[in-house]
């Protein structure tokens, strides 16, 4: 009898855990199976040299593979060197020494090697040693990996003195007062660099905080910034691959049809691939004790719903007051550099001050700037913002199902000069992917080059499937001709008609229109891509779709060729009557209209998704999806 009870307790326990928590336990399984792939992978295929090197040793670390005595010895030089981004290996060494707490698997002579090079390494630009070779401690990223490092360091070395005079203990102190606010900020507007390739690298700080952060406090906000980071990334990835508009790209992300957080992605949610040979934040994630909250992994493959999002991220300089942030403070123009906002007309003093005072440079002819604002607010009464890196406040929209995505940051810095801004595209999957830019030269590691970046950023908005992209290139600018990426060999299909060009993939559909009659070319590159049209003002549509509302490639293919599009020349005034959408109508100054209603493109949602929504300035975002939700901080 006591044994039937026992039986009947046991099974009712069984069932109180309900699916959710069964869900998560495989979900736990699973994931704990792709670290233990991934890091197998990574041990043997990723970078063995220079600055990634550090993340193919803690791989075979992780794996139980033996350590390479050069790629050991290289790690050790590439921080010696203090060349730009050594702060990526760094990052590395101290999750490799902090794992190895008992000092039974790295060897002896690394240890000494990395002891010597954490004591001897500057943190920060108040240290008073000279740089030898450029380093870029602004960034978004870059500052968060210094005060990261610098917190770990003082941490492992507390009561050694480093190179720089100060014990281990003041660089902790020293660090917790740079990396708290960089964290708050994060929780407040989000990131700066949004949806971009440097979402990889701040994976890795974010998780040796949340392992390794002696602080609580700082402990619980990385993971809280962690968590939005992966929130990202589950709601604008594509089958694996980050296809959202972003803050900063690269051609080699944008080409290869394989993203640099695309291992990330594979690993914490199971979709896509794990190609790359330069990663840092999947690495990381695949030794830490960091776990994605199940509602977000679960929302990363809902492929299946239409889900159509919007997101507010970062904020404009001009703001900043409302937020009692200070333009004349120091500490607080650091998120105007994070931001790449060195010259704003309200800030360059400040920017000004700080390069003088540490001698780092994001720019060097700050006087230049002051005097031309100071002409234009006599004359005009304000000044035009001219920093090109400007990470400002970002709208996105996002609407994404199984067969396809389109992306766009809504009316960002039209008309401004452009770095690695990447204000929109389209995606049907492997590869298939469409944007637009007006290019930069052919070197595809400069910013903005010919597939990455723009010169001049466009006027761009979205409504549900369509976008509308609108160039003003001056007339003293060198290139005087817009183009689409239209990669055909990507493409099942492609059919050209008047000024539309479609594709399809599967079950996905993207058209694409030029008001300036366009050609479709290879690029320098000998692809079959390049979709070129003449002329400093153009009008570029998007429009997206799939078989479930379309029936077929064919009728999206007639339904659309045959909607009338009106482009008024000069204004860039444009009127099309989007099938299945309703008429949208907007202009290079005009607000964008659909049926005649005014369709606001500045969201008051920090996130508006079908899986919860809270405004900007609020405290949380609840999150509910299988059963399962989540509470994330927004402060």
């Amino acid at each position: 009898m006591k044994s039937i009870i026992r039986l009947i307790l046991c099974l009712i326990a069984t069932l109180s855990v309900g699916q959710s928590a069964i869900a998560e336990s495989l979900y736990e399984k699973s994931y704990r199976e792709r670290c233990r792939e991934y890091v197998g992978l990574y041990s043997h295929q990723g970078d063995s040299v220079w600055l990634y090197g550090v993340f193919r040793q803690l791989a075979r670390q992780a794996a139980g593979i033996p350590f390479e005595k050069n790629g050991l010895q290289d790690v050790i030089a590439t921080i010696k060197s203090n060349h730009d981004c050594n702060d990526f290996t760094l990052n590395g060494v101290l999750r490799m020494l902090y794992l190895d707490s008992k000092g039974t698997v790295l060897p002896a002579a690394f240890r000494t090697q990395a002891r010597e090079r954490i004591l001897d390494f500057k943190y920060w630009w108040d240290d008073a040693r000279r740089d030898t070779t450029y380093r870029c401690y602004h960034t978004e990223n870059h500052q968060a990996l210094y005060h990261t490092a610098e917190l770990l360091a003082g941490q492992l070395y507390k009561n050694e003195i480093f190179t720089d005079g100060m014990t281990g203990v003041r660089h902790m102190e020293h660090a917790s007062g740079l990396i708290a606010p960089w964290l708050d900020n994060r929780l407040r507007f989000g990131f700066s660099e949004w949806l971009s390739t440097y979402y990889d690298v701040e994976a890795l700080l974010l998780a040796n905080l949340v392992d390794f952060a002696e602080d609580e406090t700082i402990r619980e906000k990385a993971r809280g910034v962690l968590d939005l980071l992966m929130l990202d990334l589950a709601l604008h990835n594509h089958h694996g691959y980050l296809a959202g508009a972003s803050g900063r790209t690269y051609a080699s992300s944008l080409l290869s049809g394989v993203h640099v957080t695309s291992p990330m992605v594979r690993l914490v949610f199971g979709e896509g691939v794990y190609d790359g040979r330069q990663n840092t934040g999947a690495v990381a994630l695949a030794t830490s004790g960091y776990r994605c909250p199940q509602v977000i992994a679960d929302i990363a493959t809902d492929y299946d719903r239409l889900a159509y999002v919007r997101q507010r991220t970062s904020l404009d300089v001009e703001d900043a007051p409302a937020y009692g942030i200070d333009f004349d403070n120091e500490r607080h123009c650091h998120l105007f550099w994070g931001m790449q906002e060195f010259i704003h007309p309200l800030c360059v003093a400040t920017s000004k001050r700080i390069s003088e005072a540490y001698d780092t440079w994001p720019y060097r002819n700050y006087d230049e700037y002051i005097a031309i604002y100071e002409r234009e607010k006599a004359e005009k009464g304000y000044a035009v913002d001219r920093d090109r890196f400007a990470l400002s406040e970002g709208n996105i929209t996002t609407l994404r199902c199984a067969d396809y995505q389109l992306s766009t940051v809504n009316d960002f810095r039209k008309g401004h000069q452009g770095y690695q801004q990447h204000p929109w595209m389209a995606s049907l999957g492997n590869g298939a992917v469409v944007y637009t830019n007006h290019p930069g030269g052919k070197n595809l590691r400069n910013s903005p080059n010919y597939w990455a970046g723009n010169e001049i950023l466009p006027k761009a908005v979205q409504h549900r499937d369509v976008t509308v992209c609108i160039y003003r290139i001056p007339e003293n600018h060198p290139t005087s001709m817009t183009h689409a990426y239209f990669p055909v060999s990507a493409m099942d299909s492609v059919v050209q008609r008047g000024n539309w060009t479609f594709g399809c993939r599967g079950n996905g559909y993207v058209a694409v229109y030029s008001a300036s009659p366009s050609e479709l070319v290879a690029d320098f590159r000998g692809e079959l891509c390049d979709l070129k049209a003449p002329g400093r003002e153009n009008v570029w549509i998007c429009q997206v779709g799939n078989a479930g509302k379309w029936n077929s490639f064919v009728n999206f293919v007639e339904q659309i060729a045959k909607s009338p599009v009106e482009v008024a020349a000069g204004s860039g005034k444009v009127r099309y009557h989007a099938p299945g959408t309703g008429l949208i109508e907007t202009s290079w100054n005009e607000p964008l209209k659909v049926d005649g209603s005014e369709i606001a493109t500045r969201t008051g949602y920090r996130y508006d998704t079908p899986y919860g929504s809270a405004p900007h300035g609020a405290d949380s975002l609840t999150l509910e999806f299988k059963g399962n939700s989540v509470v994330l901080p927004l402060r």
